[in-house]
């Protein structure tokens, strides 16, 4: 089966699709993303805070963990940005050569 474009695909659909590929391939994200998780899972009110946009008062360890959550978040963003970039490049060429714009040699 022929691979979709990403000009063919609604790019949520292509973010997410990135982000499941760095989840499976790439281990430091892997282990950002599961540090993320595991933070949420073990303080409910920064996942009422975050996820459900509710107001919650926090004690002084709840905002060391939000911190932390922030720079996990910060630094997986960094992965996602630099992979959807690359990804935006190699399918510019793509559609430019479907189009004819480029020629293969």
């Amino acid at each position: 089966m022929e691979e979709k474009r990403l000009y063919e695909m609604y790019l949520n659909e292509a973010i997410e699709e990135k982000r499941i590929d760095l989840f499976d391939k790439n281990l430091k994200y892997k282990n950002l993303k599961s540090e993320f998780d595991k933070i949420m899972n073990e303080y409910p009110k920064l996942q009422n805070l975050l996820e459900e946009n509710i107001r919650v008062s926090l004690d002084e360890d709840e905002c060391k963990m939000l911190q932390k959550l922030i720079n996990i978040y910060m630094n997986m963003q960094d992965y996602e940005e630099k992979d959807i970039f690359l990804l935006g490049c190699k399918e510019m060429f793509l559609y430019l050569k479907d189009v004819g714009l480029i020629k293969e040699k």
